[in-house]
């Protein structure tokens, strides 16, 4: 059957999509069951999607931190860890999942240090109030993975991107891949499927992400039949730098402000103002990602933004020795974290000279999904044999991306990894329907095959319209509701009519790689700006300015999507609670804050 439609055929008990932080425990721990693990990668393993790009930290509490021998705080136990995460996720968190990431953070944590993870130091991060992060290398990780992938026998197929997935009575049977460097179409065989994929953060112009994080995950397993949960929670990272043009899009602002010397950074708006104090006045410039970039957002909505539609990074309140003091201490922490990164270091003198005379203009990118793929705490979708760990997954966060997305890709990657033999133990393989086999390769194969039709650089540059006008961190009703009517419609029409305008060619054919990317980006977009129109409220990283407050009566829930003949249908849906009660009662979203960050410390550091 396969030979007649596909190039070429490959069976196997776990096909895993992905091979980085996620994807590589999946396939660890599957292999260890003794089942046969295919890993399908979209790059080379270890040098693709967000993980080798991660600083990187991995959280756990401070008495299971003792256990592994690091010097963590007898007081932070498990379960003051979970209620951090629970309350500062704003209480849209499944309360199981989070209680899994807990303890699985602890467990994948010792498997990366009998490995051999380095551990530079353990000490605190994001703004916790106790040391809970090992800070180590994102790319000395992933290599440990891919060492260990390899040492196991695992068959990695790398550049191949999985297009779709195919199903049988229901259930997860395979999936269809392309290999990026041949142009082959590919059928895989499996007795479940792991989703390991990412985020789709390049369907926004200015975003923080590897490029090859297109939400290929999410769409494919939306047209499988699996539902979405939280897809309005885009989480953006401040402080990435706006001007001048030779730093533009560098997050090196944001991960100085991660240092010692994060303190003596101020963050100013247009009129000089030091505006973190209206907004936490707490913890200042060191506050959560989201609670910063809502409040750059809304400087630059009242007009008091920089010159480029961002805030200003200040050192200029320092004396020149004091601004030496702060780039020095930022070049040990580099030096300390094995951080090579030809970005910073040809960007540093640049941008030191600058900082003695002027201040550096930074705003908001898109870093993280905090929604995706609904999975319960075992990593189980909705469609029996289909598993999704890591950022494509949703539901562990809430409405803020807490902790750490090293430890959540890690730690669901274990589950996943235990959970998938005991399912693949009771099941035979499947075959692929022919009619669906079909028709994927004719999806596949259109926009090569199309005489004329829609550009797809056209398309993406109106995708990017949209999402630059419209889906900002601040977002309100009138602009969410463009954003889903011009998103459905290019989904529904330009989508079905991209062609291929250069190149006929199947190698290497990146114009063609695009027109897949964008239906999948097309469709990530539109599930995230139905559930924004849909959610009347402020909470945590998401903001509405025609709705500037947090409704617990009203709000307390998640926005779950699921395919009703093709098209993203919408429910609401308490969250799952298993200790901590969900809260009631309406606040300001100032209100709100202070509620979700109480128990966040603010460092001082003195100049010398």
């Amino acid at each position: 059957m396969a030979e007649t439609l596909y190039d070429r055929d490959l069976t196997c008990d776990v096909l895993v999509v992905g091979s980085e932080g996620a994807g590589g425990p999946t396939a660890i721990n599957a292999a260890r069951a003794g089942l046969d693990v295919l890993i399908a990668s979209k790059g080379r393993m270890g040098r693709c999607g967000a993980s080798q790009m991660a600083g990187a930290d991995f959280n756990l509490d401070g008495r299971s931190a003792i256990a592994l021998g690091l010097p963590g705080d007898e007081r932070d136990s498990p379960e003051r860890f979970f209620e951090d995460l629970v309350r500062e996720g704003f209480f849209l968190g499944n309360q199981r999942m989070v209680e899994k990431y807990v303890e699985y953070a602890a467990r994948n944590t010792a498997d990366l240090l009998e490995w051999g993870m380095p551990v530079f130091r353990f000490e605190q991060v994001h703004a916790e109030e106790m040391a809970r992060g090992i800070i180590t290398s994102g790319v000395r990780w992933v290599r440990i993975l891919r060492r260990k992938a390899r040492e196991m026998g695992i068959t990695v197929l790398e550049d191949t991107m999985v297009v779709d997935l195919l199903t049988r009575e229901g259930r997860a049977c395979g999936a269809v891949a392309l290999d990026l460097r041949s142009g082959e179409v590919v059928l895989i065989k499996a007795r479940s499927v792991v989703l390991c994929t990412g985020g789709w953060q390049q369907a926004y112009h200015f975003n923080s992400a590897a490029a090859d994080l297109t939400g290929d995950g999410q769409a494919m397993a939306f047209r499988a039949g699996a539902e979405m949960i939280g897809m309005e929670m885009v989480q953006y990272i401040p402080m990435t730098m706006l001007w001048p043009p030779l730093a533009r899009k560098s997050i090196l602002p944001y991960i100085m402000m991660e240092t010692e010397v994060g303190p003596l950074v101020q963050l100013l708006n247009g009129e000089g103002e030091r505006f973190m104090q209206r907004y936490d006045p707490t913890t200042m410039e060191q506050s959560t990602k989201e609670i910063v970039a809502i409040a750059s957002e809304l400087e630059v909505e009242a007009g008091r933004g920089s010159p480029h539609g961002g805030v200003f990074f200040a050192l200029k309140h320092l004396t020149p020795e004091g601004i030496d003091f702060v780039w020095g201490k930022f070049v040990e922490f580099l030096d300390q974290n094995g951080d090579k990164r030809s970005e910073f270091r040809k960007l540093l003198p640049h941008l030191l000279e600058m900082a003695k005379t002027e201040d550096l203009e930074v705003g908001n990118a898109v870093h993280f999904m905090v929604g995706g793929i609904k999975v319960d705490e075992r990593t189980r979708t909705g469609v029996p044999g289909l598993y999704a760990a890591g950022e494509c997954s949703g539901g562990l966060w809430g409405s803020v991306r807490v902790a750490s997305a090293t430890t959540q890709v890690g730690a669901q990657g274990r589950i996943a990894g235990e959970t998938c033999p005991e399912y693949v133990g009771s099941v035979e393989h499947a075959e692929p329907e022919r009619a669906q086999l079909e028709a994927v390769r004719e999806r596949i194969m259109a926009p090569l095959e199309r005489s004329d039709g829609a550009r797809p650089i056209e398309v993406l540059e109106r995708m990017y319209g949209i999402t630059d006008e419209y889906l900002r961190v601040i977002r309100d009703g009138e602009g969410l509701q463009n954003a889903y009517d011009e998103l459905n419609w290019l989904r529904r029409d330009e989508a079905s009519r991209l062609h291929v305008t250069a190149s006929r060619t199947r190698r290497l054919n990146r114009e063609w790689h695009l027109c897949l990317e964008l239906e999948n980006m097309l469709l990530c977009l539109e599930m995230s700006a139905l559930a924004s129109l849909r959610r009347e409220e402020s909470r945590g990283g998401f903001y509405r300015s025609d709705f500037p407050y947090t409704d617990n009566d009203r709000w307390c829930v998640n926005a779950v999507i699921s395919n009703r003949d093709g098209e993203p249908s919408l429910r609401l849906e308490k969250p799952v609670v298993t200790s901590m009660q969900l809260p009631s009662g309406r606040m300001t979203f100032e209100e709100a804050v202070a509620s979700g960050t109480a128990s966040l410390r603010r460092g001082e550091v003195e100049q010398p």
